[in-house]
């Protein structure tokens, strides 16, 4: 590879990780996809400014691999999409940069370096404010549950890990051209599909029994017309909770627990200290009461402060009355007859929930609802249903991206993952299949099974092995009934959270730092 011009070899990286990513079955091919950009790396090393160059021909690559993977953010927003192909591949090209620097400065740290940079990148990437951990490498492994049974011990970052490992074994055997050591990754890959299949081994008697029965409702009420106030063939609240329940009713029995109902399946904005005037959620109420069952819906909400100064940094500012006010994208849980219990989503989605930075905040997009960023729960927070055997994580949409997150809903005492979502903004795209897939990974980190409203795109449920076992069609007006089982035990991930992230940051920061050392000596300061 050595005499392919680097551009060739960075368009065949490219694509490799493109076509290697979900809902493609081709996974296998992420274990070589950086194998030629290292070999660009190679081709650089004698050159001048060779950071700069090589840095340049990975953010080209990672660009593309952006562009390839997520273009479908172009039919949700036009400037949020370019935001995140440009701000996004500049940040995952910066592990390239640094291995290039610190690989000169200290030829013993090889390719381990950039094993390093790029998992501290991916832990910040879901730590900070302007986190889209979309493309966290270990998420490219979701077509394939069986394999990655063992995310229950590293999370998905340890499938970034593997990833980065391969590549980088199958590039030394492929440099020195000693084809007989192809066998040392050959065992890597042997020996975590050995460890996935003992993993789940031990999860196959709990597939005994039949749970408790959930109703699971897909609307299928177009966003960008029908759904929201600002849409040219908007169907009022009333109709909108009519055409949702409606669809569900039929699968309802007195065994019936838990009606879901997708993300702002409840429009026009609730007052969230007077829900109880709110006729969509009265609607809601007295259904939950006439059934003996819980309802988990979606709703537009906020919040007003009658006071001078600021209450919130998301607060905003109505001119003409004074009056501060939030806007919230709410999960609420119904029992008995009233509204018991709400939640609102936190992780909330760059450029189009919330800007990045305060001073962006004037270019925040609408999305259905008001725009500016919207307020947030200060922490996870479970729903208890009238069982109180079932506790419920309402993970709104965007949150099911972040593992670290979901295990918090865990740790708090969930025993059943419940999915809210509306990925009809993307159109019939990959993103909404990719969407359910990183579902898969979040059952087999906590090992807990997940029932997933969609106004539309894809409506399930997923076991606690990642296996997807009822499933809707995108674009399709239904409801389906499934069992699910509350389950208790704690997994290594969920009790110690993101080791593998926390270490590698560590690492690279003492790395890094004595690259800089290292750069000083070497000038003689």
């Amino acid at each position: 590879m050595n005499k392919i011009k680097p551009i060739y070899l960075v368009l065949i990286s490219a694509l490799l990780l493109v076509i290697g990513w979900p809902p493609l079955p081709t996974a296998f091919l992420l274990f070589i996809a950086f194998v030629p950009l290292l070999f660009v790396h190679e081709q650089l090393k004698n050159s001048n400014k060779k950071h700069l160059k090589f840095w340049l021909w990975s953010y080209l690559c990672i660009f593309l691999f952006n562009l390839g993977t997520t273009w479908w953010v172009w039919n949700a927003s036009a400037s949020g999409a370019i935001m995140m192909l440009v701000f996004n591949s500049l940040i995952i090209s910066l592990p390239f940069l640094l291995f290039s620097f610190t690989n000169s400065l200290l030829p013993k740290s090889g390719h381990q370096s950039l094993v390093l940079y790029y998992l501290a990148m991916e832990y910040v990437h879901f730590n900070w404010s302007a986190s889209w951990p979309w493309l966290t490498l270990g998420k490219g492994l979701a077509v394939f549950p069986a394999f990655i049974q063992w995310y229950e011990f590293t999370g998905e970052m340890g499938g970034t890990l593997f990833i980065l490992l391969l590549n980088i074994m199958v590039f030394k055997v492929v440099q020195s051209q000693r084809w007989i050591q192809i066998w040392k990754p050959a065992i890597l890959v042997l020996a975590l599909y050995g460890i996935s299949f003992f993993t789940a081994l031990q999860y196959f008697e709990l597939y005994k029994g039949n749970g408790i029965e959930v109703v699971i409702s897909q609307p299928n009420i177009d966003p960008y017309k029908e759904k929201f106030s600002d849409g040219d063939q908007f169907i009022p609240p009333m109709e909108q909770m009519d055409i949702a329940t409606e669809v569900a009713k039929p699968l309802i029995t007195p065994l019936t627990a838990l009606l879901l109902l997708p993300e702002t399946a409840a429009v026009g904005y609730l007052d969230v200290h007077k829900m109880e005037e709110s006729l969509v959620l009265n609607r809601l109420a007295t259904m939950s009461d006439t059934h003996a069952m819980d309802i988990l819906a979606g709703a537009e909400t906020y919040e007003v402060y009658h006071q001078k100064n600021q209450p919130t940094l998301t607060a905003r500012k109505d001119e003409s009355s004074g009056i501060w006010w939030d806007s919230y994208n709410t999960a609420i849980l119904l029992n008995n007859g009233q509204a018991q219990d709400f939640y609102h989503k936190s992780r909330l989605v760059p450029g189009v929930e919330k800007m990045p930075f305060p001073f962006l905040e004037s270019l925040s997009i609408n999305l259905g609802g008001a725009s500016g960023s919207l307020g947030t729960s200060p922490s996870a927070k479970n729903f208890i249903l009238k069982d109180s055997q079932i506790v419920i994580a309402p993970l709104i949409c965007y949150e099911s991206v972040f593992g670290d997150y979901a295990t918090e809903f865990v740790r708090n005492g969930a025993t059943l993952l419940a999915v809210i979502t509306n990925d009809a903004w993307w159109g019939n795209t990959p993103g909404y299949k990719q969407h359910l897939l990183f579902g898969s990974i979040r059952c087999i980190e906590t090992r807990r099974e997940m029932v997933r409203s969609a106004n539309t795109g894809i409506s399930a449920k997923i076991n606690h092995l990642g296996r997807i076992t009822q499933q809707t069609k995108y674009n399709e007006k239904t409801a389906i009934k499934c069992y699910v089982r509350p389950r208790t035990e704690l997994t290594f991930y969920v009790k110690y959270g993101n080791v593998i992230g926390k270490m590698s940051l560590f690492l690279a920061i003492v790395l890094l730092l004595s690259s800089v050392v290292k750069k000083f000596v070497k000038k003689g300061y």
